[in-house]
């Protein structure tokens, strides 16, 4: 049981290109995933100093690959680009504004494979501790 409970993560360095500004833009970014939080995958982006954490299902990415996903805040769309081959586009809203951010399919694809070695698709609940949640819940 306690073997469940270590975090073990996977951080994959990753180029984003911000698309929606007036001239491209390639940000350094990451994707994280963390066995304590199955369901999910950080994209950080690194503005200078700051970091900038977006929380998305893992699913969702993962669908994103295929098709256009996803509603409110989060997208992901695939997207055929000429010069880059196969790209999947992120767009993430927020009050102040929208960012449209393209990342290579491959990136994707290697990242996710690397988060289904830890934890497989269908088996996120076997690692959560419900209990830990509740009392950081309760704490707060």
């Amino acid at each position: 049981l306690e073997a469940l409970m270590e975090t073990v993560a996977v951080r994959t360095e990753i180029e984003l290109t911000l698309v929606s500004a007036e001239i491209p833009v390639v940000v350094p970014a990451a994707l994280e995933y963390r066995t304590t939080d199955p369901y999910a995958v950080s994209v950080v982006i690194s503005a200078g100093e700051v970091e900038i954490r977006w929380l998305l299902a893992r699913d969702l990415l993962d669908e994103g690959l295929v098709h256009e996903v996803g509603d409110g805040d989060v997208q992901i769309v695939p997207v055929m680009d000429g010069f880059e081959g196969q790209v999947v586009q992120i767009r993430l809203e927020s009050p102040g504004g929208i960012a449209v951010l393209e990342v290579s399919t491959d990136a994707v694809l290697d990242f996710l494979a690397h988060s289904y070695a830890l934890v497989a698709p269908g088996s996120e609940s076997r690692h959560l501790d419900l209990d830990r949640e509740l009392m950081e819940l309760l704490a707060a």
